[in-house]
């Protein structure tokens, strides 16, 4: 299949990156040519440099001391964050090309070979701050990177840790062209801002894992809620989406049969393909229940609920066929030496409005949503089984539906008064 315009731009974008693979180039600002923008210590003092992203505090930086005299070309900045899949997120500022790149880091990159010959290892690892002149034949040698700058007629590469806590990290570097590298007198001022820099960062650092554990935990979209002052119980809005509610067939049996660890590793690799299905069709997974989930797929002004229900539809077939692959030759990276396969899941989707927001207790509260959509929505999944259908709609979801849907009957659902007509999707 021939690439879309869209993602053959982004293919060649990605072939282009001046970056390894496993660092991602989230976004880019010029860099400031000003050079009356006063002292870069007033600046970090003021709390100005936290207003902004990674890139507009490494480029506030450095653009003052650049503009007081300190010889600088290119600097980098790297923070360690709590993620799943993340080590860091970083930040590069080249003054040559002329911007500032804010990057996210994979957690894989500390175990490539150019990280464990990097001078950033000792100053990550070990706390260590390394000055190095990469056009020494040692230097070159030792660290594969140097290489790279001394081709770029680079003289001189410091790297500064600041972090205060080993679980974390944080480091700055700075990297000059000029002949004969940094003075003593442009270190010292390099160095004279960097615990104002240090305390700039550690306030952003700690929103990003702030964030970063609420969008693991909740969920882009409610942990950004919780964030922004949604935590009292009852707060929150009814809202129109589509449900998702699904679960694994067999999971009581798997679970006398595998022993703990490789019935995690089962359950989490069938929810990250679940997950994923979801994620790149515009909806939120919720909650997971032992091996049940919950997802939505908000109706707003910008997507009506016909796109809504498509976007779920498409979703759900996705996640089936993932399944599919993963009870094929996918699985094999399990590595599970008792027999799992094959697995099955069941989804149901259904159309109305939700409560979204917290529900709890008044000390332990959950960000989900409830009401009777969701409800009818776990009512109907289990007729998954009796069915022999995997994917089920509700007459809701149906009717707004361009493909066509098998109608199968109306079914009593436990709590529901009326019985529910309910649809097999192809």
């Amino acid at each position: 299949m021939r690439p879309s315009p869209a993602q053959a731009s982004a293919q060649d974008a990605k072939d282009a990156s001046p970056y390894p693979p496993d660092v991602e180039v989230v976004r880019q600002i010029p860099i400031t040519q000003s050079k009356d923008l006063g002292s870069a210590l007033d600046w970090l003092m003021s709390g100005a440099g936290k207003s902004g992203g990674l890139a507009e505090l490494l480029d506030g930086m450095m653009a003052r001391i650049v503009a007081a005299g300190v010889p600088a070309h290119r600097s980098t900045l790297h923070m360690g964050t709590l993620h799943p899949q993340l080590v860091g997120l970083g930040a590069v500022w080249a003054r040559d090309r002329g911007v500032c790149d804010e990057l996210r880091v994979d957690a894989h990159v500390r175990e490539t070979e150019a990280y464990q010959k990097s001078p950033l290892k000792a100053a990550i690892d070990e706390g260590k701050a390394v000055r190095i002149r990469p056009q020494t034949d040692e230097a070159r040698e030792r660290f594969p990177m140097m290489k790279a700058l001394a081709a770029e007629n680079f003289t001189d590469y410091i790297a500064v840790p600041l972090h205060d806590r080993d679980e974390l990290f944080n480091v700055v570097t700075i990297s000059t062209r000029t002949p004969g590298g940094f003075s003593e007198e442009h270190v010292a001022a390099f160095k004279a801002v960097l615990p104002a820099f240090a305390l700039n960062l550690q306030i952003a650092a700690l929103t990003r894992i702030a964030g970063n554990v609420m969008a693991a935990y909740l969920g882009e979209r409610s942990g950004a809620r919780v964030l922004s002052g949604e935590i009292h119980r009852g707060s929150g809005e009814t809202i129109d989406a589509i449900v998702w509610f699904s679960d694994m067939r067999g999971f009581t049996a798997l679970s006398d049969r595998l022993s703990g660890p490789d019935m995690v590793r089962l359950l989490n690799a069938y929810f990250e393909r679940l997950v994923e299905a979801v994620h790149a069709n515009g909806g939120e997974v919720l909650k997971f229940m032992g091996d049940g989930m919950l997802a939505i797929f908000p109706v707003t002004d910008a997507r009506p609920a016909a796109d809504a229900a498509k976007a779920a539809l498409t979703a759900a077939h996705s996640a089936l066929a993932a399944v599919d692959a993963m009870n094929g030759g996918d699985g094999d990276a399990l590595a599970i030496e008792t027999e799992w396969r094959p697995i099955g899941t069941g989804i149901a989707l259904h159309h109305g409005s939700v409560f979204y927001g917290n529900t709890g207790a008044r000390d332990r509260l959950d960000f989900t949503v409830t009401g009777p959509t969701v409800n009818l929505a776990a009512r109907v999944e289990p007729l998954t089984k009796e069915t022999g259908r995997r994917l089920l709609v509700t007459e809701a979801v149906a009717k707004l539906l361009d493909e066509p849907v098998e109608e199968l009957r109306a079914f009593p659902l436990r709590g529901v008064t009326e019985p529910v007509a309910v649809f097999a999707a192809k």
